[in-house]
């Protein structure tokens, strides 16, 4: 379901990202995402669901051509599978940002054997939902769009019964790697700091009792 989260001058809406929209989700990438970042631009985030195991299954059953992007096929098989979650944004029918939302197990470099500093004990008791990535639209940035899709994706996992939202904003000076959002938009939506680590600071919200 969509939600429009802005009146006035701009009016944004919010869908979850489906196999449907996986041509809104490729041409965002492909097209508008990274206009002033190449190095970025053949990223379709991917990076916390990687996997030798997954890019040894795909190779296994996709013919790769000789300069295909192999993060393309990935995130085509992801977002096929459910795997690849998130949000996206739009503004007068085009895409204009993208969150990578889901269960913190569900990211393959969030696990606990590959970062078991992210994990604790009562983890095991409760619903944790992970929020990795914002990406705007280079002329979209700071009109609020981020904190909108970030306000409906704790809104959903409230009413999916997750205990906690977690998010990683990285330490020091924002550009390009601060694509986790910076600290004082997880703030202002009421998250506070869970535990400081060498690059990041996981921060949480409460949202409902342990299950």
């Amino acid at each position: 379901m969509s939600e429009q989260i802005f009146g006035g001058y701009m009016d944004i809406i919010i869908k979850k990202l489906t196999p449907e929209l996986i041509g809104d989700y490729f041409y965002f990438f492909d097209n508008v995402a990274f206009t002033d970042n190449s190095d970025w631009a053949g990223c379709y985030c991917v990076y916390y669901h990687y996997s030798e195991e997954l890019l040894d299954e795909i190779k296994e059953s996709v013919t790769i051509r000789p300069g295909e992007s192999i993060n393309r096929i990935m995130a085509e098989r992801l977002i096929q599978l459910g795997t690849l979650c998130g949000y996206l944004a739009y503004l007068d029918g085009a895409v204009v940002g993208w969150c990578n939302v889901n269960d913190k197990d569900k990211f393959a470099r969030l696990s606990r054997e590959r970062r078991p500093d992210l994990w604790d004990d009562q983890d095991a008791c409760e619903k944790v939902k992970s929020i990795v990535c914002f990406t705007i639209a280079p002329d979209m940035r700071r009109k609020g769009i981020a904190t909108a899709m970030l306000a409906k994706a704790c809104e959903d996992a409230a009413a999916e019964g997750y205990s906690y939202f977690e998010a990683y904003p990285t330490k020091g000076e924002v550009n390009s790697l601060s694509y986790h959002g910076p600290l004082n938009m997880y703030e202002k939506l009421g998250f506070t700091v869970h535990k400081e680590l060498k690059d990041y600071t996981v921060v949480r919200k409460k949202l409902s009792g342990c299950v």
